[in-house]
């Protein structure tokens, strides 16, 4: 809001500008939670009365249809809190007639750009021209590409079924989905439906304080160490358990991030094969040169997690190994001070649907003149 009254001082512009809100109150959610009306998001599970009533902050996510009702009021700029992103492009189509279905498939490629383009960007335009029964996007970049390819994975993006994408209100079935290329760097989408649900559900997002985090980042290369790296930062992790005995073990949480070495896809119990500057001389599952390492503490005040952070971080400089030649430390640290205090840290709460049969009824609608 401070955003668009700014520029529109500095232009000297005037208009109607339709507001959107989409934070909810926690006793409606609570209401229907007593009730038993909400409904699980895949594997999540429902959140519990005391979740919801933990959460800082719920909002739910709008479609078309309060857009629709701010143009219908003659809002000609529109700021929306938690919206379906593809509603922002296909909600005035939809609202002169356009079939809904390839106005929410336009809207979800538009929503990234060319992202969806070869050579992909998020920094370039992307033109959408819907017609009756197709549309056709192109880039405004002479340097990219739209191929059948390109927009056909990008209606892949964020998804977690091929065929189907749940949204407010309904799914949009792309089972008959079709892509032509119509020109060197221009493509024309066909055949997408819009099945709407039988009742209409709103998906709500709430974020809870789960404590506050300090990290500090480290880096070693003696290859005794590295190769022991599990084993030491265990019984580092123990060694501030045995010293912090007036703490329980859900009073903070403490991790050792190994990039290099399994940081990345370790935690989904991957393994990632090192890469090294000079395959040919390194077995590929031998331990790499060199490692990072992110210690991460988070407890239920900064200065608690700042002293989990130094104990561990102090532990594990020093620690004896099997083998270690030198005792003047273990770590590199590419900063100092080598702790950062990362500040408040938020987990998801709530995330599920709730019943909503109009599905205004949560988004209040009101339009300004500027």
């Amino acid at each position: 809001m401070e955003i668009v009254q700014e520029i529109a001082r500095e232009q000297g512009l005037s208009f109607k500008l339709g507001v959107i809100r989409a934070q909810i109150d926690k006793d409606t959610i609570l209401k229907h939670h007593k009730e038993g009306s909400l409904k699980k998001m895949h594997s999540s599970p429902l959140p519990s009365a005391a979740q919801i009533a933990a959460s800082s902050n719920i909002v739910a996510q709008m479609g078309i249809e309060p857009f629709i009702k701010a143009l219908d009021q003659g809002a000609q700029v529109i700021v929306a809190g938690r919206a379906y992103d593809p509603t922002v492009f296909a909600c005035l189509a939809i609202k002169n007639g356009f079939d809904e279905g390839l106005a929410m498939h336009m809207g979800k490629i538009l929503e990234c750009a060319t992202i969806a383009a070869v050579p992909g960007s998020g920094s370039d335009c992307m033109l959408g021209t819907l017609g009756p029964d197709y549309f056709i996007v192109e880039p405004l970049s002479d340097a990219r590409k739209c191929t059948t390819l390109s927009v056909a994975a990008h209606t892949l993006y964020e998804k977690s079924d091929p065929t189907k994408l749940p949204g407010p209100g309904g799914v949009l079935d792309l089972t008959q989905c079709a892509f032509e290329q119509v020109s060197e760097n221009s493509v024309r989408v066909s055949r997408t439906k819009f099945i709407p649900d039988d009742e209409y559900f709103i998906k709500l997002e709430g974020a809870a304080l789960t404590g506050y985090r300090t990290v500090s980042i480290a880096a070693a290369a003696d290859p005794i160490f590295i190769a022991d790296i599990e084993n030491i930062t265990t019984k580092v992790k123990e060694r501030v358990k045995s010293n912090f005995v007036n703490l329980e073990a859900e009073d903070y949480f403490l991790d050792f991030k190994v990039y290099g070495k399994n940081g990345v896809m370790g935690m989904f119990g991957s393994t990632t094969p090192a890469v090294f500057a000079s395959e040919a001389k390194q077995p590929r599952n031998s331990p790499p040169p060199e490692i990072a390492i992110v210690i991460e503490a988070v407890a239920a005040s900064q200065d608690i997690a700042n002293t989990i952070c130094s104990f561990a971080r102090s532990s594990l400089l020093h620690f004896g190994y099997d083998g270690r030649k030198s005792t003047a430390g273990n770590l590199a640290f590419p900063f100092s001070p080598s702790d950062f205090e990362a500040g408040e840290v938020y987990e998801f709460s709530v995330y599920c649907l709730m019943p909503s049969p109009d599905p205004c009824q949560y988004f209040p609608v009101s339009v300004i003149d500027i």
